[in-house]
């Protein structure tokens, strides 16, 4: 199995736009700083890199769970989601330049940003990045860009040597005259014109190294409640565990794998006071609750190496065979045999985990409430003694 690291950066970094409640900020931030690279002659693997770097600057903020303008306004709001991303993009099997890029991508030339370093200090990428970052904040997409243009010139322009690097704001300002660039910002495609701007050298992980992002992609998400810090780790192990005890092919049962390490996925679009709340849930944080599975399979099908299967062994995890699950009220001949495996684990692993409305169970008092759910007709027989060979 072979998957486009473009297609990985581009299906999370809309996740993290969806969280973020910005629309296809990653994108333009991506778009605006592969034109700049061009227009400054950077060779294809600085460009490669910057392309990398920019779909993921922002995925510490959707971690810290802060909202978005305030953590770019905000210095010390910035540098925590700078070294957030910088600790994310560390665990993944990418060039070590990306998190670096990353990291410093809120510093500003005179040393006033984030960190305090100056243009010496700070990568010439990661200035790039923040330039293109400034600009897609300061502009109202709701107000036509000829309407704009003019201000955001002059704005960079009296930025020039104080904010922003002027060999950078030099390059913005050719790049400003073009019609073409402020209707590409604008397109609703936009983030297809970007994936068409991918290299040919793209990257490609195989399982191993999709195995390590996966994994990451897990912390990222269970770090987002103290209650569930294991939780996408230890599932991904129990389906792995029943893999093998079923006998399935290497590759499938890594692709399980996978699945377990990333069936939350869709919770980094839930506010963290939610998962954390110790009463109990409105109506409606409960509905914000349930469209987690409804994103995570949202995500993951936008992945061509996924759509058909760790897509669905994922997002499915929340259906039942009875179809009193959610979020597509899926039943007993929708749901395949590993369907039903990840959601069996991800009830066990949920009922032997603290919550902060309650202690963990025993394992055999959560395996006693599992084997209820059988009898009353939400899980099959088959899954439940596969499940309990696996943690026994």
């Amino acid at each position: 199995m072979k998957i486009s690291v473009g297609n990985l950066l581009s299906a999370i970094s809309h996740l993290i736009d969806i969280a973020q409640g910005i629309r296809e900020h990653a994108p333009k931030v991506t778009y605006i700083s592969l034109q700049l690279s061009n227009l400054l002659g950077l060779k294809p693997f600085e460009k490669k890199k910057i392309y990398y770097a920019a779909f993921f600057h922002d995925i510490g903020i959707t971690v810290a769970d802060k909202k978005f303008i305030t953590s770019h306004i905000d210095l010390n709001l910035a540098k925590n989601h700078c070294l957030l991303g910088y600790e994310f993009l560390q665990k993944l099997p990418l060039d070590r330049d990306v998190a670096e890029f990353v990291k410093y991508h809120h510093e500003f030339y005179n040393g006033s940003g984030a960190f305090g370093y100056d243009h010496l200090a700070t990568p010439f990428a990661s200035q790039i990045i923040n330039l293109a970052d400034q600009i897609d904040i300061a502009l109202d997409f709701s107000v036509p860009y000829y309407l704009q243009a003019d201000n955001i010139r002059e704005w960079v322009l009296k930025k020039k040597g104080v904010l922003f690097n002027p060999i950078i704001v030099e390059a913005f300002l050719e790049l400003a005259q073009k019609d073409r660039f402020w209707l590409d910002l604008y397109n609703p495609h936009l983030r297809q014109i970007v994936m068409a701007l991918s290299l040919e050298d793209e990257v490609y992980f195989d399982i191993e190294q999709m195995l390590k992002f996966s994994e990451a992609i897990s912390l990222l998400i269970d770090n987002k409640s103290p209650f569930t810090h294991v939780h996408s780790q230890e599932l991904s192990q129990t389906v792995y565990t029943i893999a093998k005890i079923m006998g399935v092919d290497s590759e499938t049962a890594n692709k399980l794998k996978i699945a377990g390490y990333l069936h939350d996925i869709g919770k980094m679009v839930v506010p963290n006071e939610i998962l954390n709340k110790e009463g109990k849930l409105t109506k409606e944080e409960f509905y914000i609750i349930k469209s987690h599975p409804y994103y995570t399979k949202l995500i993951l099908s936008q992945i061509p190496a996924f759509k058909d299967d760790i897509a669905n062994w994922a997002g499915n995890h929340h259906e039942r065979i009875d179809r009193s699950g959610y979020p597509e009220k899926l039943g007993k001949d929708e749901l395949s045999l590993l369907d039903r495996i990840v959601g069996i684990c991800d009830v066990y692993q949920a009922l032997i985990e603290d919550r902060p409305y309650r202690k963990g169970l025993p394992q055999t008092q959560a395996l006693g409430i599992i084997s209820d759910m059988v009898k009353n007709g939400l899980f099959l027989e088959e899954e439940f003694l596969l499940l309990k060979r696996a943690v026994s």
